[in-house]
């Protein structure tokens, strides 16, 4: 006889769209390599750096991302994604400047952004 297992709650799928973007913490932790999580529902800080790869001759070639820090609530039911926003030279280069570029946390159920405005930090993990 088998025996039946009581659901599990499911978390909140959020993942990571832009290759350049580099997730350094997520709620104060470490996040590693990874670019997808199951969170739960409610409040999150993360904070994220691009990683700079000039084309050749990219007049932007020495700039420094620096790292940007969002704040956003999930809504359980919903799914969200992890993008950037910047200006077009930035990607066209592959050069991000801090300050030009913004980690934004979009909530693709509702089609609306989820986060603020980015605190640009010297320490991501804090």
């Amino acid at each position: 006889m088998a025996l039946l297992a009581a659901p599990a709650t499911l978390g909140v799928p959020v993942k990571v769209t832009q290759k350049a973007l580099r997730v350094l913490c997520l709620d104060g932790g470490a996040a590693g390599a990874r670019r997808a999580w199951s969170l739960a529902p409610g409040p999150h800080r993360l904070s994220a750096t691009m990683a700079n790869a000039p084309r050749t001759g990219a007049p932007e070639a020495d700039a420094q991302p620096g790292n940007a820090q969002v704040t956003f609530t999930l809504e359980a039911g919903h799914r969200y994604e992890v993008e950037v926003r910047g200006l077009v030279k930035s990607f066209a280069f592959r050069a991000w400047r801090r300050g030009e570029w913004k980690p934004l946390v979009r909530d693709r159920t509702a089609d609306r952004e989820a986060s603020g405005e980015p605190e640009w930090v010297e320490a991501a993990c804090r």
